[in-house]
């Protein structure tokens, strides 16, 4: 179980009546109607948000996302727990899966037992995927990682098995529990993400003001259309644009030249520096338990994945 309280795993009413742009005042009377009780906290629970956001004509998507980067530190691991516990914060039905054998994602989400079940054991067939789901919170599982999954490129690159759906086919028997699964990645490219990208719907790609960053960004993605096409996928590709510094002129300068190289691919958000984005992963606390700027920049993100926006 999770060290994050449960509030970290419910949205206030001020910011659910922010995002159908109501007041506070409104948004406590609706729910009031659509769970048919009376309503004394200040948040609600995730089903009882999802009851509420299907009662105002939103639908919940079905899609796997991984996110991935060639380049390290650029937000990677940090990008993908805030907007997948926002997601579930939304009422949405988040698996998260973490395929990078260091389990950063596992750890922030408060699991850390190296003799838990792992990806590679599904690909050797030792366990179901069933039996690698962890229960987190209430709308929010795990398939965890650790050190044991380190040796998943070379147990892929050598099995006699189709590789290249070792992530897809056990995907395809527990998917539709889900709205959202959010695969972490490791920063490489590699069999693993080959077969994580196989499985996508959608690929998303953070990068930060760094000229490394963005060479690694354009490397990404041309690996990305060699494996469209040599699989003939049709997942999209969206870059997140994260670490923006306003005060800096190399924040605008790499903003501009991913405006200008990929616009039709960037993401309507972008992710704002603060010290809290360094620090969620490390201290295992979401960035919507405190008050840091950041989390409007993560909430608008989130809202964007799951089309809200």
């Amino acid at each position: 179980m999770s060290s994050l309280a449960q509030q970290e795993f419910c949205i206030t009413l001020s910011d659910l009546a922010a995002f159908l742009e109501i007041t506070p005042a409104e948004i406590k009377k609706k729910a009031e109607a659509v769970l048919e009780k009376k309503i004394k906290s200040p948040w609600l629970l995730p089903e009882e948000v999802r009851q509420v956001v299907l009662a105002e004509g939103y639908k919940y998507p079905q899609k796997i996302v991984s996110i991935q980067m060639l380049k390290g530190g650029v937000a990677k691991t940090t990008s993908v727990l805030n907007m997948g516990l926002r997601a579930a914060m939304y009422g949405a039905r988040v698996l998260f899966i973490d395929l990078d054998q260091q389990a950063n994602l596992s750890f922030a989400l408060g699991v850390e037992d190296e003799s838990l079940p792992v990806w590679v054991d599904v690909v050797e067939k030792k366990r179901q995927i069933e039996e690698c789901v962890r229960f987190i919170e209430p709308h929010v599982d795990l398939i965890p990682s650790s050190l044991n999954n380190s040796v998943l490129d070379r147990v892929l690159m050598n099995s006699n098995r189709n590789w290249a759906q070792a992530v897809k086919v056990p995907l395809e028997k527990i998917k539709h529990r889900y709205d959202l699964i959010l695969i972490d990645t490791a920063p490489a490219l590699s069999a693993t993400n080959t077969a994580v990208t196989i499985a996508s719907d959608e690929v998303i790609l953070p990068v930060n003001p760094d000229k490394f960053a963005f060479l690694g960004l354009q490397k990404n993605l041309s690996e990305l259309e060699d494996i469209k096409e040599d699989f003939e996928l049709s997942f999209t590709k969206k870059i997140l644009f994260t670490k923006f510094d306003g005060r800096e002129n190399t924040s605008h300068e790499l903003l501009q030249k991913c405006i200008d190289s990929f616009e039709g691919s960037l993401m309507q958000g972008y992710i704002r520096t603060s010290s809290e984005v360094k620090n969620s992963v490390r201290s295992g606390k979401s960035l919507f338990a405190g008050k840091s700027p950041v989390k409007a920049d993560y909430d608008f993100v989130t809202r964007e994945l799951l089309g809200f926006v």
